[in-house]
């Protein structure tokens, strides 16, 4: 496991970019390499990161500002390395992703990443995440899905739906259908298991034990 130094020495403005303010500048070592992280306004709706490594621009990218409020610098993967996470505010947040590459001593952007909010690593395989965006119903439709990233790419491989809606039950009866995706988008997947919701999940705080159990003993299913 890399050992990182992290050095915050050089913050303008900051790292939390609610509002038009998207200025912010954050330096840390990895790997015996300096890296920089500047993120400037371009306009109303386009902000630039930009990358140094050892003052050298080894990336510059436009993103959109629109809902944009912070960057953070989680070690997603659970490498040992600090990553790169932007979130978009929204009625479900969004996430932009850059994973340390250790190889290279650089940042790759992980592509379709964004479908996946509150990504969370499995405990029983780390290689597997799972997401999860409300549906509905204050929140009482929900919807999970599988996923792992492979070369710099977002996977998805199984998805849950979660109908728990108490409104109109007979015509919309409560209930969890589980799906193994064949396709990466999601829009061709076969139906695998339709389970009782309130017999799985009795009170609404319990789809999270749910959710987190049935992903960890059930990923194999979605290989």
């Amino acid at each position: 496991m890399n050992k990182y130094l992290l050095i915050l020495l050089a913050i303008i403005g900051t790292t939390n970019l609610f509002g038009q303010d998207h200025n912010s500048d954050t330096l840390f070592v990895i790997n015996l390499q300096t890296f920089r992280f500047q993120t400037n306004n371009v306009n109303d709706d386009q902000v630039t990161l930009t990358i140094f490594r050892n003052s050298e621009i080894i990336k510059t990218d436009t993103l959109y500002a629109g809902g944009l409020t912070n960057l953070q610098f989680p070690d997603f993967d659970n490498d040992g390395n600090k990553d790169i996470m932007l979130t978009y505010m929204g009625n479900n947040f969004t996430y932009l992703l850059y994973l340390f590459d250790n190889t290279n001593n650089e940042f790759k952007f992980i592509e379709g990443f964004d479908r996946f909010p509150d990504a969370m690593q499995l405990k029983t395989n780390p290689k597997y995440y799972y997401s999860y965006h409300r549906a509905g119903c204050a929140d009482l439709n929900w919807v999970s899905d599988l996923f792992y990233i492979d070369n710099f790419k977002s996977k998805h491989i199984g998805h849950i739906y979660g109908q728990g809606c108490d409104f109109e039950v007979i015509e919309n009866p409560q209930v969890i259908k589980i799906f193994k995706i064949t396709d990466n988008k999601g829009e061709n997947k076969k139906q695998i298991e339709e389970l009782p919701y309130l017999k799985n999940i009795p009170d609404f705080g319990d789809k999270w034990d749910y959710i987190e159990k049935y992903w960890n003993e059930n990923y194999e299913k979605f290989n």
